[in-house]
Parts: C-alpha cells; structure tokens; sequence
C-alpha cells in the first residue's frame, strides 16, 4: 500500500490529515524531534506541536523533552483495533447495502409496525385532524377520551364518526356508572359487550390498529396501514366484527332531512322502502371510476341492487354482494356504487338524503 493510501485509511477512522501525516512519519522515524517530524511530511511547523499532541491523546505517540520536543510512536495495537474494528464496519456496510438491494421494496411505506404502544394515539390524533369524510373507530372509553378532542374538531367539519365501544376486559361494562357522553362527538355509538382490538380507519385510506391488551408490555405494537386497498379489509373486519349486528346506543340521527351517510349498505338500508313509492332526492359525492375525477350527483333514485338480505340482520353476503344506487340526475342516469366499485360509473363516498316526498 502506498503512502496516500495508507493515510487516506487513517482519515477514515476518524484521523486528521495532518495527523495522519504525522502518525506516518513517527513510524517511520522511530524517534524524532519535532521539527524533525514536520521536515518528514506535509504538516506546517507551526501546527505540528498540536498535531503531536493530539496523537499522544489518542495514545498513538508519547512525547517528550530532550532539549526540544521529541515524539516517538505508541505500540500500535491501538490503532491496529481501530482498522480492524473499521474493516469489520465496512463489510457490514457492503452486506447491509446488498441486502437492502435485494429486499422487496415497500412503497412508500404502506405498512408499519410502531412500538411503543403510545406512538399509535399520536398517529391517530394526525389522521382524524386530517379527516374529510369519515371516521370508524373501536375503541374503550378510556382510549376514546384521549381522542375526544380531534373527534369534536372533526364532527364540528361534518366528519361522520362511527364508533364502536368496547369493555377494557369481559368483566366491565363502560355502560355503566358515568359512561362517556357522545353528543358533538360521534355520529352513531354501537356497543360490543367484549374486549375489541383498537381500530381506527380515515377516509378509507388510513388504518390505525392494535391488537387486545397484551400479557406483558414488551409485547405492545402498532400498525398502520396508508393504503387505499388495505384499508378496505379493514372496513370488512370493522363491519363484520364491530358495527352491524351489535346494538346502537347513540345516534346523532333522526327523522330530520338532510341525512347524510358515508356507507351505500346503510344508506339503501333507510331509503329502499320508499324508492317504489316516493320521490327520493340524493346527492352524492364520489369519483368517477375509470379517471378518478371528483363529482357531485344530485338526482332521483330510481332503484337500488342489494345482494345479501336484511342489513338489520345481516349475512356475509351483506358486505361482500353487490350494492347499487340507480340515480337519475338532470343530464343523465348514472350507477352508483360503495367503496372499491368494479362496475358502476362512480364510487360513492358520501350519500345525502336531501327529501323524500
């Protein structure tokens, strides 16, 4: 190895170049004076008393007076583990950057694993801040007041906030003694009589979850999920296992108009017995299927498609069968569809009941 490359590889671990140079002349000097030493390299004589004693602080030489300041080198097993524990980091770096090339890439990071458990309240405080449209959310009552705040701040944007409350353990009821209120809070309250993982979903794109309260907190851990088809089963587990089938304690709606809706189950489920019969104005805010354009529908409804029987008792079927909206609107007669629409013209996001006469 030459005399660059060799110094080059001092810098590396953390030398100097001047003492570099210097630590190069000791060793090959043996012993020498100063003066000596900055003769036989680069550094300026000025400089080489601080370089030499920054070398004997990094136990590299000893200096010593005879007649001048004279320097001889360390026994270089110190600097012999500094290259060899730098050698070892290199070729880890080498493997870790071949792995990494090799390792399927994870799109803009769709899924993550957090720890501590904590980190997970925060992520969810963000995406209900950033809400539009809606919220579905199981949850205790002691992990929904620590939501409270974003939740009234997204009710009061006209979010729809759908939660489901769920005990700490089989033992308790959070319905009873002072149960939590919900009025400018939540949109609709059903209550599951047994422990539920921690589950939040926004605007069917962002999923916050965690599973039942573990044996030992070492075991604690997060998902989020930032992902549009992702978060669709998700949706499925939230309605299957938390929303229908399990008694509503609270509800925001009444028999007033507008009514809004963010599911086209639950919205065929109100107005379907009067579709037939009366004039049912809609107005639906969704996309375009085939460009992803945004549009506001205002119509009649005209029919309705519903695969999966009575949504008051509902069958597997109920969430994975077809639900349509026919809508008829002043330029044309377009089919509606829910979340993840493989056939309609457009994907509802949000369904208005504005009259029915």
């Amino acid at each position: 190895m030459d005399t660059e490359t060799l110094r080059e590889t001092l810098q590396n671990t953390g030398l100097t170049q001047y003492e570099a140079d210097a630590y190069i002349a000791v060793l090959e000097l043996g012993s020498a004076s100063a003066t000596e030493i900055a003769d036989a390299c680069d550094v300026p004589q000025a400089r080489i008393y601080d370089v030499l004693r920054n070398l004997e602080g990094d136990e590299l030489v000893e200096t010593y007076q005879q007649g001048s300041l004279h320097a001889r080198a360390h026994d270089p097993e110190r600097m012999l583990n500094q290259l060899t524990s730098y050698a070892e980091t290199v070729t880890e770096a080498a493997t870790e950057i071949n792995e990494r090339w090799e390792r399927p890439t994870v799109e803009n990071h769709r899924v993550s694993v957090l720890k501590p458990l904590s980190s997970i309240y925060d992520r969810t405080r963000e995406a209900i801040r950033e809400a539009e449209n809606e919220v579905q959310l199981a949850a205790t009552a002691d992990q929904f007041e620590r939501l409270r705040g974003e939740l009234e701040e997204a009710y009061e944007r006209d979010v729809v906030v759908k939660f489901t409350l769920t005990p700490e353990d089989s033992d308790q009821s959070p319905l009873e003694g002072e149960a939590p209120t919900f009025d400018g809070v939540a949109t609709e309250v059903r209550y599951r009589g047994m422990p539920t993982p921690y589950l939040v979903l926004v605007d069917r794109t962002r999923v916050c979850f965690a599973p039942e309260k573990p044996l030992h907190p070492s075991h604690e851990y997060g998902v989020l999920v930032n992902d549009y088809s992702l978060s669709r089963m998700f949706d499925w587990y939230f309605g299957t296992a938390f929303w229908w089938g399990w008694e509503t304690v609270y509800s925001a709606r009444d028999d007033s108009l507008p009514r809004t809706y963010t599911s086209i189950r639950e919205c065929i489920r109100d107005i379907d017995r009067y579709v037939d019969e009366a004039r049912v104005v809609l107005t639906v805010y969704g996309q375009e299927r085939e460009t992803g354009t945004d549009v506001e529908l205002t119509g009649v409804v005209r029919g309705t498609t519903f695969t999966g029987g009575d949504l008051d008792r509902p069958q597997l079927a109920t969430f994975t069968g077809e639900a349509t909206l026919t809508l008829e609107t002043a330029e044309d007669t377009v089919e509606i569809g829910g979340w993840g629409a493989l056939f309609e013209a457009v994907e509802g996001k949000r369904f208005v009941v504005e009259a029915v006469d």
